[in-house]
């Protein structure tokens, strides 16, 4: 019978993902670091176990991390954050597109991890040995890209809360 436990700790990544994505949340600006810096110590985790990167790697890594930053600011640019009034919360809905992103990227890197400990002769394990330093930076790099983009958004959602919150300020 296969031990599914080392599956555990990824899919509760995954729930949790996913469980946030969902929802309406509150925007609370002491906060707003939490789970980016949650997800980049996931990811940093995640790439700690693999060998040092070549300087072409890193170039790779490097345009990744950027393009993950821009497209964390510009969908952050477009979600609509509304104002309570009277209590001055600020709220906000997670994005599909975001959250299908971040569930698919840790998914794959999840799923490489896993066919890279099957035995020898147990189906998938071939196309690791064969593939998987492309897999690995595959998915590393979309690691990379999904924490720049969380770090972005939270970056930029913390800059549009500002003005409101100070309107909210100012009007008590």
């Amino acid at each position: 019978m296969p031990d599914y436990t080392a599956l555990l700790p990824p899919g509760l990544a995954l729930l949790l993902i996913v469980r946030r994505g969902m929802k309406p949340t509150r925007i609370k600006p002491n906060r707003l670091w939490v789970y980016p810096a949650i997800i980049t110590l996931l990811v940093l985790t995640s790439l700690s176990h693999a060998k040092a990167p070549d300087p072409l790697t890193l170039a790779i890594y490097a345009a990744v991390v950027v393009a993950g930053g821009v497209l964390g600011w510009f969908t952050t640019q477009h979600i609509e954050l509304t104002l309570d009034e009277k209590t001055g919360t600020v709220m906000s809905q997670p994005s599909l597109f975001g959250t299908a992103v971040t569930v698919a990227v840790f998914g794959a890197r999840f799923a490489l991890d896993y066919v890279m400990q099957v035995p020898s002769g147990k189906g998938m394990s071939q196309l690791a040995v064969q593939h998987g330093a492309s897999l690995a930076l595959l998915t590393n790099a979309g690691l990379l890209f999904v924490a720049a983009r969380g770090l972005s958004r939270a970056w930029h959602m913390w800059a549009r809360i500002q003005p409101l919150l100070a309107q909210h300020k100012a009007s008590q």
